[in-house]
């Protein structure tokens, strides 16, 4: 049986790929086969090179770019430039009945206990505090920077939770932040103890090591009210992620979502109204919903106006454990789509995707053991892309195009500043890029929210508490890509810090002013504040606001 190697092979490995400006995977392997030839230990794996390598660093070893990049384990985690940290709420009663959400006693609604982001909070039983820190140290371990937390919160329907919990249950996520860089033995703190203050936390960690750049829940659409999206905005909550599941009453009807079209409808419109970043999921080939029916659907997802999100997730419709459809599937009431079926609907989906939009994921990272009927293909979109590739059709969504997932070197590609505006929601959208010129590599991108003043007398209650948005236009994102950098580090061949975020915001600043807004406000995560003061901008009512400057 093999043994664990020593340090000491680890060292020499290392030191033996620093011969190379840019090892490969395949180098790493060849290195590690000759350094082993003839010895009882078994393969250093990447985390063990990863602490040699730092600890050699210590050591004056020189820093290698190339050493850094290749043994990096699963670079696309952060590739976008920001450090995605999932966490989960403790198990809660769901407002819904679906017919096609597990129910599994021990977890969220919707969520099964061998999910890895589920798995993990179960384990730490859904300790936000303890969910954030370990998750960031075991990417770190892995080779990534995770100083830039893209924070999402999963679990049932967010707006479901008492307050009390939601506050503290975000607290404890951003003292856990907080007390990344320096660890100190923080209690324990349960949901209905008052020791944590979460502006307090919020306010220290503006500056901290460790910052929450964004923050996401997901809920259903009927339970986004004013009331709500006040209490989003004190949480610190950047973008919200709707279940859709498909725009058509008579299937959401059949299959017990609770929601209509309208609460969609309604829900999109006063999010937009109070600047957030709108993800919705689309649940392909469920009951009562024939190819034509989400065909006509995910149209009208972008062609009404009253729709357009920012963001989209498919989530083709599988069938788990402990949900209704499975007793639906044994009577052969349903049959979901999977194979050539399923992956021609997504690949004309896929084909309907506007510039602005960005599809973050493609199936849940559901076990194919879980799944008693449908889509088991753990890598669809891969294989999708690859069918598409060799149809030459391409896919124009954001995440296809973000210079971090776009093979090849763009470093030197020629870029210009692209200009898309549609109507939303009662607004204009301005969706401003920097791609290159042939739009195949996005360097950065700005969302910029003209809405159409005045607003209207039913969203007096969000104007009430948040005054500043009856004469400001928004930024509801500001991104560049590439992979993620320390707050205060530059690497020339990284497309963060080369000044696309400022030059973003200025273009902006100058559209909102020919259009005669006072304002320009932005919903900023809590840990992105200190750079809009640096572009002049200081905190009202919640949001980041500059005073516009109007020719008149």
């Amino acid at each position: 049986m093999q043994t664990k190697p020593p340090v000491e092979i680890s060292t020499a490995v290392i030191k033996a790929l620093a011969i190379f400006d840019a090892p490969s995977r395949r180098d790493v392997m060849l290195t590690i086969r000759k350094i082993l030839k003839n010895t009882p230990y078994a393969f250093p794996t990447s985390i063990e090179l990863w602490q040699v390598y730092r600890q050699m660093l210590k050591n004056n070893f020189p820093e290698h770019k190339g050493i850094e990049k290749v043994l990096k384990i699963k670079n696309v985690r952060t590739d976008s430039g920001v450090a995605p940290i999932t966490v989960l709420t403790k198990p809660f009663p769901c407002p819904g009945r679906c017919v096609y959400c597990p129910t599994e006693v021990r977890m969220p609604k919707s969520y099964i206990s061998s999910e890895p982001a589920a798995a993990r909070a179960l384990s730490l039983q859904f300790d936000p505090y303890e969910q954030v820190f370990q998750r960031v140290q075991t990417l770190e371990r892995n080779g990534h920077t995770a100083n830039k937390i893209e924070l999402i919160i999963k679990g049932g329907t967010w707006s479901a939770y008492t307050q009390e919990y939601r506050e503290w249950f975000i607290t404890r996520c951003f003292e856990a932040a907080n007390e990344l860089k320096n660890p100190i033995a923080s209690p324990s703190l349960q949901e209905n103890e008052t020791n944590s203050n979460l502006a307090h936390a919020q306010q220290k960690n503006e500056s901290a090591e460790y910052r929450i750049i964004g923050l996401t829940i997901e809920t259903r659409p009927d339970w986004i009210k004013p009331k709500e999206i006040i209490h989003l905005r004190k949480l610190g909550v950047t973008r919200v992620e709707l279940g859709l599941q498909i725009i058509n009453d008579r299937v959401l009807k059949l299959t017990k979502r609770g929601t209509t079209v309208a609460d969609a409808e309604n829900a999109i419109s006063l999010l937009k109204i109070a600047g957030f970043k709108v993800d919705v999921h689309i649940l392909p080939g469920q009951p009562g919903a024939s190819r034509q029916d989400d065909l006509d659907s995910f149209k009208t997802l972008f062609a009404d106006p009253r729709f357009r999100p920012d963001m989209i997730k498919i989530y083709p419709c599988v069938v788990l454990p402990n949900a209704e459809i499975t007793e639906w599937t044994e009577r052969g009431d349903f049959t979901p789509l999977e194979g050539d079926s399923l992956k021609e609907l997504l690949i004309e989906m896929q084909t309907m995707i506007p510039y602005y939009c960005r599809v973050s994921r493609m199936i849940r990272d559901f076990p194919t053991n879980d799944i008693s009927h449908g889509n088991k293909q753990s890598n669809l979109r891969e294989n999708l892309e690859d069918v598409m590739k060799r149809r030459g059709i391409q896919c124009k969504c954001l995440r296809c195009r973000e210079v971090g997932h776009v093979a090849g070197d763009h470093t030197n590609d020629k870029t210009t500043l692209f200009e898309e505006y549609y109507e939303n929601a009662g607004g204009t959208e301005v969706f401003l890029s920097i791609e290159n010129l042939d739009r195949s590599a996005v360097f950065g991108f700005c969302r910029l929210r003209l809405p159409d003043l005045p607003l209207s007398e039913n969203v007096q209650e969000i104007t009430d508490a948040f005054p500043v948005l009856k004469t400001a236009a928004h930024i509801r994102e500001l991104h560049t890509y590439g992979t993620a950098l320390n707050i205060n580090q530059q690497d020339g061949q990284a497309s963060q810090h080369k000044g696309y975020g400022r030059k973003l915001m200025e273009h902006a600043e100058k559209i909102a002013s020919n259009k005669g807004y006072k304002n320009l406000a932005v919903i900023s995560g809590i840990g992105v504040r200190e750079y809009y003061k640096n572009l002049g901008y200081h905190e009202q009512d919640s949001y980041m606001v500059k005073e516009l400057k109007n020719d008149e």
